[in-house]
């Protein structure tokens, strides 16, 4: 027996080691989840419901109504970029970034908005203007868990538009331009863009509620019918 006096020190030791291992990695998962996958959820959230609302909705009247300077514009373009922005944190440091359906699913997004499918113009970027526009967006500071990433407030943002490189870029243009001249989903140049690309965010955005456990929206989202917007 007291061999076994001597094991079971042993044994608490290696279970203890190894339960606060699970801890620590159980944490910082949590930490990851707070830090890139909640931040890049709610960027698909908003962007998706806005583009639902624009085009199945027809949004655009009450956004002239509520916005008539035109500055629902600038909002609907920042809720692009801080989209942009967010994919990339959460795909260089979020808990989902080997995750195959997730990898095809945002490449499916960044498709929809780069596409030569479409016609050029309104919500047309390529691949490096989605970074490039991504990285602008994004800022560093001090956090609770270190340095930390986050978007810059809408405010700045659209104060950043009267000044380059934002103020030199074509897309941004002809983006903010169709948003302004639209007065209804049919008429609004780049839509079909716009469907696609929301049909794919309300995909991501079940597929990794249902990872995580948890939505942010109550009830069943809808999809644009794509073959109704090409109309």
């Amino acid at each position: 027996m007291n061999w076994l006096i001597g094991v079971i020190p042993a044994v608490w030791a290696i279970w203890t080691w190894a339960h606060e291992r699970e801890k620590g990695r159980m944490a910082t998962r949590q930490r990851m989840v707070a830090l890139y996958v909640y931040p890049f959820l709610s960027a698909c959230e908003d962007l998706q419901n806005r583009i639902y609302s624009i085009l199945a909705l027809n949004g655009l009247r009450v956004l002239r109504k509520r916005y008539p300077d035109g500055s629902y514009a600038d909002e609907t373009l920042y809720l692009i970029v801080r989209y942009f922005g967010w994919v990339a944190a959460m795909n260089r440091y979020g808990t989902h970034a080997q995750d195959p359906e997730v990898i095809r699913l945002t490449e499916a997004v960044h498709n929809a908005f780069a596409t030569p499918q479409y016609p050029l113009g309104a919500f047309n970027f390529f691949r490096p203007e989605q970074k490039a526009l991504g990285k602008l967006v994004m800022h560093r500071f001090d956090g609770q868990y270190g340095v930390e990433l986050d978007t810059i407030p809408y405010y700045t943002f659209r104060e950043q538009l009267s000044v380059p490189p934002l103020a030199d870029s074509e897309a941004v243009k002809q983006t903010l331009t169709a948003l302004r001249k639209a007065t209804q989903p049919r008429n609004l140049s780049g839509r079909r863009r716009l469907a696609e690309a929301q049909n794919e965010l309300v995909d991501l955005l079940e597929y990794l509620e249902g990872k995580e456990g948890i939505s942010l929206f109550p009830g069943t989202r809808s999809k644009c019918v794509i073959s109704d917007i090409q109309k």
